[in-house]
Order: structure tokens, then sequence, then C-alpha cells
């Protein structure tokens, strides 16, 4: 019995034995028959990812695209929609949440609560907002608008400054149906460290969006 197997360059394409425990029957040789392109989450020569210890879970439809400087994990929904798992160094959870609510319009929340909370990243208290409407803002100082725009978002304080925050932003309708994953998603993200709050953010508290508090 053989299997059709594809991998990446780098390998020598010979036959090898696998060694599986199962109470089906096994094939006792794979024979590698063709090769793919290798792609940048293949080769550390090519994915040098500065946050290669977060692990995200996402559901199988969720398309896994490049990171930036700012985003820790990025992934792209449906036609126009992003998720971007991101650090924010001060400010709080209340403000960054009222920066979210800003975007929309909406008036600056005076407490949190009446808001969902859930716990992540090992117990840690995280809470989660939905928007929707006219979304405007500036990025790197240009206006950017967007009528029947959608987000919804997760921020979890993990302590000294520092904020994990979890973005979902696109059309409303692809956003909207998307809420219930995005909170999944977020219980079961994972990560073994995280960067240094700037020394500014150390200093006064407040944010600090040249380490990522724009998006």
């Amino acid at each position: 019995m053989k299997f059709k197997l594809l991998i990446g360059k780098f390998f020598s394409v010979v036959p090898f034995v696998v060694l599986l425990a199962s109470c089906e029957e096994v094939p006792d040789v794979v024979e590698v028959v063709e090769r793919r392109e290798l792609c940048q989450y293949d080769d550390p020569k090519v994915y040098r990812s500065g946050y290669s210890s977060w692990v995200g879970d996402q559901p199988l439809h969720w398309r896994r695209v490049n990171g930036t400087r700012y985003r820790l994990l990025n992934y792209a929904v449906g036609e126009a929609t992003e998720v971007a798992v991101g650090q924010v160094n001060g400010g709080g959870v209340l403000a960054n949440l009222n920066r979210w609510r800003g975007e929309f319009g909406e008036g600056a929340l005076q407490s949190l609560d009446g808001l969902e909370r859930f716990e992540m990243l090992e117990g840690r208290e995280a809470y989660a907002i939905r928007l929707k409407g006219s979304f405007k803002k500036k990025v790197a100082g240009m206006p950017v608008k967007a009528e029947g725009w959608g987000v919804n978002g997760v921020i979890c304080d993990v302590g000294g400054g520092v904020m994990v925050t979890i973005k979902m932003m696109g059309p409303e309708e692809e956003v909207d149906v998307e809420y219930e994953n995005l909170i999944e998603f977020a219980k079961n993200l994972r990560f073994n460290y995280l960067q240094e709050p700037s020394e500014r953010s150390k200093k006064n508290g407040s944010m600090d969006k040249s380490d990522g508090g724009g998006y």
C-alpha cells in the first residue's frame, strides 16, 4: 500500500519507514513521489518571527497571513476581514477599549462594568467588545473611513503595563457571524513570553502608540 506525501525541497526524496501505533492496518512504507514549493513557515531562514512562542488555534476557514511589525499573529477571514493579535504597552484596558469605541464615534465608557468577561492566557481576565457602523481613524496620518464596518475586540491585561489585544475588523456582515469564533480563539491563545514594555510606558503608564497601540 502506498501513500503520496508532499514535502519541502529541503528534504531528500527517499522512501522512509513510518512507525505508528494503531489498531487499524497501516502501511509499512510511505513513498515520497512529489515535492511542493516552500512557504515562509517551512524554512527558518525565511521565517524569522520575533514572536515564535505565540500559538493560535484558528478556525479552519481563517487563513494565516504574513505578520507585521506590531502584530503577533495575523489572519484573514472572508472577503475583507482581518484578525490581528497585538501587544499594547500602557494605557490600561479601559483606555484601549475606548480608543476602539472612538473609531466608531462612540462615547467613552467610564468603567468596565457590564462588558463581557472571560478567562484567557492562563486564567487572566479578558474583556470583549462589539462595534459596528461608521468607522473612522487615521493610519500613518491619512484619514480612513468605512461605512457598514464592524469590530469584535478582546483585551487582556497580562501585567506589568502590558495588554494583549485581539481585534477582528471588516464588513459588518462578516464580522458579526465570527464573534463566537473570536472568543474561542482568544480562550485558546497561548504564549511563552512577551515583549518588554517600553521605557516610556513603564515610566508614565500612558498608552505607547509607537509600540502598537494604534491598531
